[in-house]
């Protein structure tokens, strides 16, 4: 089986959605011929083929909502540049009759590849990368060959989103490497006031960065660990060592490589996103590390963390936000958090995705 994976921020960035092409490309690798077109230079594995096509990424400093007219149009710029590398990476689908075609990205590319796949009668597999909302009904418009849910609760909205009854979909959960990121390894002489929060987010706005700070300012001692970047970069950095100082407050971004020494260097995990926010794999690392999390009160979040963490209803609330806080340093977790990371291990997924491919291709 031949299989195309489309990914413009893969070679640039290290995020979640890069992060899982690469453990899923890479584990399909022996049983199939892989593909990864990215526009980025750096090569993360060998075990499957990477395709560069270069597109220079230029940052917009904008932090534009997700309901701004031109993200709804898929015209804004971070989808114009999008555009552009499907464009580039069109001849060689066209070239390579590839059995599988899975895009990470939405926008536009969605219906001509919908048009392509129908026409060559290869698959479209598309997922809920961007979480319910505007851009997965725009994906499921387009009655894909597969639509992938990470969360049941993903599956529940795509069934109510989607205008075509028989659309297909199925639940495949993200997943974590959990000899990667475990309790057992490196750690960092961090000259942080204990006990350390951590978070690994973009710095945007729908991540709430700025919330878990203001949150760890309210208690009298713990300092806040962000990894990550973003267009809210100078802001974060601004807030976090006017409100903490040096001795609380480090912001930095590391090789992906070197973040489980970070989890491990830590005493609690906090993400407390928009609902919107499709899965957090940020949260099975940090459970892997045997981190209790703070999180947002959704049934996404509960979904994933179950009660290896505890949940913030208003993380807009500082004084909410800084009690749970409280509350999950002064609990005695055990291993609970590394049990609830290992029912979303790799070695578990990855034979339903091999399953459900050999099935989509057959049918």
């Amino acid at each position: 089986m031949k299989i195309a994976f489309l990914s413009f921020y893969s070679g640039h960035l290290n995020r979640g959605v890069e992060t899982y092409l690469n453990q899923l490309a890479t584990r399909l690798s022996p049983h199939h011929q892989v593909t990864v077109y990215q526009s980025g230079p750096k090569v993360t594995s060998k075990t499957f083929t990477t395709h560069i096509i270069p597109v220079k990424i230029s940052r917009s400093s904008n932090d534009l909502p997700a309901t701004h007219l031109t993200k709804r149009l898929f015209i804004d710029h971070s989808k114009r540049q999008e555009f552009t590398f499907f464009l580039k990476v069109l001849p060689y689908l066209l070239k390579n009759n590839y059995d599988i075609i899975y895009p990470l990205n939405s926008g536009w590319p969605i219906p001509i590849l919908r048009l392509l796949t129908i026409i060559t009668q290869d698959k479209l597999v598309l997922a809920g990368h961007s979480g319910p909302g505007w851009d997965d009904r725009w994906n499921l418009l387009f009655r894909p060959d597969l639509f992938i849910c990470f969360t049941s609760a993903q599956l529940a909205w795509a069934r109510r989103a989607s205008l075509w009854p028989n659309q297909r979909l199925a639940l495949l959960p993200h997943a974590v490497d959990t000899r990667i990121f475990s309790p057992w390894g490196p750690i960092r002489n961090l000259k942080l006031q204990r006990p350390i929060i951590i978070n690994v987010a973009a710095s945007t706005t729908e991540k709430r960065v700025e919330q878990g700070i203001r949150a760890v300012a309210r208690l009298k001692q713990g300092s806040f660990i962000h990894l990550g970047q973003g267009p809210l970069d100078e802001r974060i950095n601004n807030l976090g060592y006017k409100l903490l100082g040096k001795s609380r407050f480090l912001h930095t971004l590391v090789p992906h490589q070197q973040i489980p020494d970070y989890y491990r260097s830590a005493d609690l995990f906090t993400f407390c996103p928009y609902d919107r926010e499709a899965f957090g794999l940020v949260y099975l690392e940090a459970l892997a590390s045997n981190l209790p999390v703070v999180a947002t009160n959704d049934p996404i979040r509960q979904e994933i963390i179950g009660k290896a963490g505890l949940y913030v209803t208003n993380p807009q609330d500082v004084d909410e936000y800084a009690s749970v806080l409280k509350q999950a340093l002064a609990k005695k977790w055990g291993s609970q958090p590394r049990w609830q990371a290992q029912k979303f291990s790799w070695d578990k997924v990855i034979d339903q995705y091999l399953k459900l491919f050999n099935q989509l291709v057959s049918s």
